[in-house]
């Protein structure tokens, strides 16, 4: 599916929601109304993750490839320290 048509496709929905939203505030369902309101928002939340960039496989590998160094003091470390001095006493 390409961009327009998903475009069209969301402006259709959301404009269906709507005419629903208006139509059942103007018949006092707020229930309805509440609903179609969800409705838009997760069509438009929808549309807008749809329309996001996500990295490749090939990104994600070329930003690991730096050698992670451990750092100096760490937990572990300290512990391996302690327990060490204590087994020469």
């Amino acid at each position: 599916m390409n961009s327009q048509t998903r475009l069209k496709l969301t402006l259709s929905a959301a404009a269906f929601l709507a005419i629903v939203t208006l139509l059942s505030i103007y018949s006092k369902m707020e229930g309805v109304a509440t609903a179609s309101i969800a409705g838009i928002m997760t069509i438009l939340s929808a549309y807008i993750w749809s329309q996001t960039t996500r990295p490749s496989k090939d990104e994600y590998a070329h930003k690991n490839t730096r050698k992670q160094t451990s750092p100096k003091n760490t937990v572990a470390t300290a512990f391996n320290r302690r327990s060490s001095a204590a087994l020469e006493k």
